[in-house]
């Protein structure tokens, strides 16, 4: 009889043990996530020649203080070093690269009081490349399968995490010549409506 009581003493201490234990895990907070994304859109200056625009989105919990476009640890995705860099308020930036063998990225940094927070987004990235929006587009020529625009970013300064490895998303823009024939269409189409409009008037 001894031993049965103490058999169900211990099956409901154990019991009580589990039930504390669960409410004590869903008591706790969620631990903090970071998650971003980006878009990436393209301004041709000239045949050769075209200009992006990167905008950062807080998509995770945690601020955001690095994001490192075209990069992951040691490596640099870009095939020609880009130029006229242009940063968000309060953001720096710098231009990596690991030599012969490897390619281009760019590092921008917050400062102080500047990180991005979670649901919001940033612009004013900017950067001109002699790399067309096909070229960024597709996969680095240094390491075949891996997108240019495989990107990362930091919590808060260059490796002060682990770091959260996405693609930033590339937003087709149409060339001059795209848009200067959408534009002709347009006019013709309009053109024949008024004609049309006349001719039932008369």
């Amino acid at each position: 009889m001894a031993n049965s009581s103490k058999s169900t003493t211990l099956r409901l201490a154990a019991g009580a043990a589990a039930v504390a234990l669960a409410w004590a895990c869903s008591a706790a907070p969620a631990a903090a996530a970071e998650s971003a994304s980006a878009t990436l859109t393209s301004t041709e200056l000239s045949p050769t020649s075209w200009q992006y625009s990167v905008t950062l989105n807080d998509t995770g919990t945690t601020n955001l203080g690095t994001l490192w476009f075209a990069w992951v640890p040691g490596e640099n995705f870009m095939s020609s070093a880009p130029t006229n860099i242009t940063s968000a308020s309060s953001w720096t930036a710098r231009t990596t690269h690991g030599g012969a063998t490897d390619g281009y990225a760019i590092q921008w940094v917050a400062g102080a009081g500047a990180a991005l927070t979670p649901g919001q987004s940033v612009g004013g990235f900017t950067f001109d490349s002699s790399m067309s929006p096909q070229q960024m587009a597709g996969n680095s020529p240094f390491y075949p399968g891996t997108p240019v625009l495989t990107s990362f970013v930091y919590g808060g300064a260059p490796f002060s995490d682990a770091g959260v490895q996405f693609v930033v998303t590339s937003t087709p823009v149409p060339e001059p010549a795209s848009a200067a024939l959408m534009g002709l269409g347009l006019l013709l189409v309009g053109a024949r409506a008024v004609r049309g409009r006349a001719a039932k008037a008369s």
